[in-house]
């Protein structure tokens, strides 16, 4: 072909190779060789489903030219000379792929974040090929460097393993000041350490702990800051008996919450500072006590996941019925507020915590009504 052809340029055609090529990058990113495919109403819709016969042969008619031109193969054999060749359930298989791409405008395939951080991972690491193997499954795509500046950049990491240092201390380090980028990715930074685990810990999870001076039979987690406020001056004894807690940042599953190192207690001035009580607490928190725990906050959905994320690590948490019942009464008194007047409406429903009175009372209250309750409107 020495000159091209205007047809190549309509909306029809370029939808056309746009299947094709389509299908050329599936089977590169498959590692095979593309196979052929069936024009049809759904493949190739604005042949089939043209207004006229006369616009179905002309376009038909294109496609005989790219068969001409060797750019593409026409099974059955007669269908590329027939005026209606396309009546005959024509299946197409691309021959010159590299003059079709350019007809296309895609001379090659744009590759995935995962494809280009395994390439670099590859080129740049000064690793095995079995830690490039693992590294690999951990993409890295920031948008202000390239992958090879952050490969170069965990080349540097073996040089920290010996520090006291927290992982987001590492990932500043390491990533021009980004703290979260080795977030979920500890199992990147033992693979290039030769290690069975991270070595760096994550952020201390930081509690907030009020130890009523009378002493305490139960610990109570209260969900919003301004809630724990409000229990710390309440003069109505419905918090006598119970350790308050206040975990900011908290995710509930965490484990490492329950390890001296994975969390930093921080006790109130207006309670208890004496050190056998402190003592206590931490025993039971750091699991060599049994203390009856608590959860009271919002009551939504996502209240309720934060309850059974907890439960992972207290086995034995409830839902706080004393918190729990006046806002659940608001509820079913038609109070409360919906989804989209908080912008809570992307909060996903679920059927069970693995507490009693969450899962009977409080969860099909939440799916009768469709409506949500704040914690913070309760000052007990």
């Amino acid at each position: 072909m020495t000159t091209r052809p205007l047809w190549l340029e309509s909306p029809e055609v370029l939808q056309l190779l746009g299947l094709l090529v389509d299908r050329l990058d599936s089977a590169d990113l498959r590692g095979t060789r593309a196979q052929s495919i069936a024009l049809t109403e759904k493949t190739w819709p604005a042949l089939y489903k043209a207004a006229y016969e006369s616009r179905k042969e002309a376009l038909w008619e294109q496609v005989g030219e790219m068969y001409r031109w060797g750019w593409i193969q026409i099974k059955p054999d007669g269908a590329v000379q027939a005026r209606s060749g396309y009546d005959q359930s024509p299946r197409v298989t691309v021959v010159d792929e590299a003059a079709l791409r350019a007809a296309a405008g895609r001379p090659e395939r744009v590759k995935s974040s995962v494809e280009r951080w395994r390439e670099a991972v590859a080129q740049g690491l000064a690793a095995s090929d079995e830690v490039k193997r693992a590294v690999g499954d951990y993409c890295i795509d920031t948008p202000d460097h390239t992958m090879a500046e952050v490969v170069a950049q965990l080349n540097l990491l073996p040089s920290l393993a010996s520090k006291p240092m927290l992982l987001r201390e590492v990932s500043a380090q390491l990533f021009w000041g980004m703290s979260k980028v080795l977030d979920k990715r500890q199992g990147l930074v033992a693979a290039i350490l030769g290690l069975d685990e991270c070595p760096f810990l994550e952020s201390p999870i930081q509690l907030q702990v009020h130890l009523p001076p009378a002493g305490y039979r139960e610990v109570l987690f209260i969900e919003n800051l301004m809630s724990f406020e409000q229990a710390l001056r309440s003069t109505s004894g419905v918090f006598d008996g119970l350790a308050l807690v206040y975990a900011s940042g908290f995710k509930g599953s965490a484990q490492r919450l329950r390890s001296p190192a994975g969390c930093s207690l921080f006790y109130g001035s207006t309670g208890a500072l004496g050190g056998g009580m402190k003592d206590a607490f931490e025993a039971w928190l750091f699991g060599r006590g049994v203390t009856p725990v608590h959860f009271w906050g919002d009551l939504d959905y996502a209240g309720m996941r934060i309850l059974a994320a907890m439960r992972s690590s207290f086995p034995g948490l409830s839902a706080w019925v004393p918190g729990y019942a006046p806002m659940l009464s608001a509820l079913l008194a038609g109070q409360g507020h919906s989804p989209e007047a908080a912008e809570k409406q992307g909060q996903r429903p679920l059927t069970t915590t693995g507490c009693t009175y969450a899962d009977a009372d409080l969860i099909s209250a939440l799916a009768k009504t469709g409506r949500y309750v704040d914690q913070e409107l309760f000052a007990l």
